[in-house]
């Protein structure tokens, strides 16, 4: 038996056997402040009140993301949380 070659920018998984490859995945990991988490679940609970169905947080971050950009002070919003974050 030969040794299977893994690759330097690849994922792989241990199945119980062997390593199998993983397939990348399309979402990104964006990580964000847990009061933002808290902000996107809220959303998610009132859209699921809305339409009947209870959507992905991703889709929720999403769409808060888009709307948050058409804020015409969002840069200043970006500032304050940031000071707050940092203490500065």
């Amino acid at each position: 038996m030969t040794d299977p070659e893994y690759r330097k920018d690849r994922l792989y998984r241990f199945d119980g056997t062997v390593f199998v490859e993983v397939e990348p995945s399309g979402e990104r990991k964006l990580p964000v402040t847990d009061e933002a988490v808290q902000a996107v679940k809220a959303v998610r609970k009132a859209a699921q009140q809305a339409i009947g169905l209870r959507p992905e947080l991703s889709l929720c971050a999403s769409a808060m993301l888009l709307a948050a950009a058409e804020l015409p002070d969002i840069a200043q919003r970006v500032k304050a949380l940031g000071q707050r974050v940092y203490g500065a």
